[in-house]
């Protein structure tokens, strides 16, 4: 066969094959970076973490990020309506301008996507009281949550809502496995741990008098809600309990040191049956410290969603217990 029949039946040179064109639904365009975020499922990740930021860190299933961003997200905006009247987001807020943006030819698409990246940034809270921000490493990111939003309320709900599901088939979420409330955030540095920590410690624990140069900006209603018991009347007992994610400026021994030297002698430690649990996480440059009631927190299996979800409920669990003492008398009159 001659070279120039060879020619004939590839076509012209570049071309693509009719068979092998795209046939979704951009028809073979081009399409600019917005866009292609709005096609994987318009969710603005945020860039990273703040100073006095609250909100939940998220784990989720391997390979599964793109659906644990929006599968949460939805979850938070359930109970975020639920919860607080929070309005969700409407899907013709969503889907307002996606259209034109079809319409629009390359040039006018990347003429636009300059203009809003020159545009001033608006400020966080017309975003919405919940943004997700991607922490660029596998299988974790951070849900920031803004006020009236109370992230160790909502985790603890959404956790008791799974246990309690009836149905396996009714479960909401499928990539989401652990939740960890933050209550607040600052520099992940010596000064800076103990500030967040005597903040977010205060109206649980009496603390040891603050050297120089630390003292917090606590308001006075922060220090008459102090509670330094339980309802026995004893002080608490309490455990630490960390996460360190890309960071190397301080060990886990070292954490742990500073943040329970702050706490007062006469709360003493107790690893398996704490009052109360004091969850920090270092991320990076940054340091998040929030309290948990112990015993919910164990009972909700540490708020692990896809732990919980695998339980039975109490009502069904109660019903096979009962089944199985009928069962064993039933043996018991038997062998008699």
């Amino acid at each position: 066969m001659s070279e120039n029949q060879n020619k004939r039946k590839q076509g012209p040179s570049g071309a693509t094959p009719a068979h092998k064109r795209s046939k979704g639904s951009t028809a073979g365009k081009w399409k600019t970076p917005q866009q292609k975020a709005k096609m994987a499922g318009r969710i603005e990740m945020g860039s990273s973490l703040d100073v006095g930021d609250e909100g939940i860190w998220v784990t989720y299933a391997r390979g599964m990020n793109t659906r644990a961003f929006k599968e949460f997200s939805e979850l938070c905006d359930e109970y975020g309506q639920s919860m607080y009247g929070i309005p969700k987001p409407s899907d013709e807020d969503e889907k307002k301008g996606e259209g034109d943006d079809e319409d629009l030819d390359i040039e006018a698409s990347i003429e636009k996507e300059l203009a809003a990246m020159k545009a001033p940034r608006k400020p966080v809270a017309n975003k919405g009281v919940f943004r997700p921000i991607n922490a660029g490493i596998e299988c974790v990111f951070f849900m920031k949550t803004l006020k009236p939003v109370e992230p160790d309320a909502l985790v603890r709900k959404m956790c008791e809502d799974a246990r309690n599901c009836p149905d396996p088939r009714e479960r909401k979420c499928k990539y989401i496995n652990r939740l960890t409330p933050v209550f607040n955030t600052e520099k992940a540095t010596e000064k800076g741990i103990e500030r967040v920590a005597r903040q977010v410690l205060k109206p649980y624990f009496e603390l040891v008098p603050e050297t120089e140069g630390c003292a917090t900006n606590t308001t006075s209603e922060e220090t008459t809600a102090t509670k330094t018991t339980n309802s026995a009347g004893e002080p608490f007992t309490y455990a630490i309990r960390h996460n360190i994610r890309n960071h190397t400026a301080f060990k886990s021994d070292e954490v742990i040191k500073r943040i329970a030297g702050l706490v007062d002698i006469k709360h003493k430690v107790n690893l398996s049956n704490a009052d109360k649990v004091i969850l920090v996480e270092i991320f990076q440059l940054f340091c998040s410290i929030s309290v948990v009631d112990g015993a919910q927190w164990e009972e909700l299996k540490r708020y692990n969603m896809n732990s919980l979800y695998g339980m039975i409920p109490k009502q069904k669990s109660g019903a096979t217990q009962i089944d199985s003492d009928k069962s064993s008398a039933k043996k018991e009159s038997i062998d008699t």
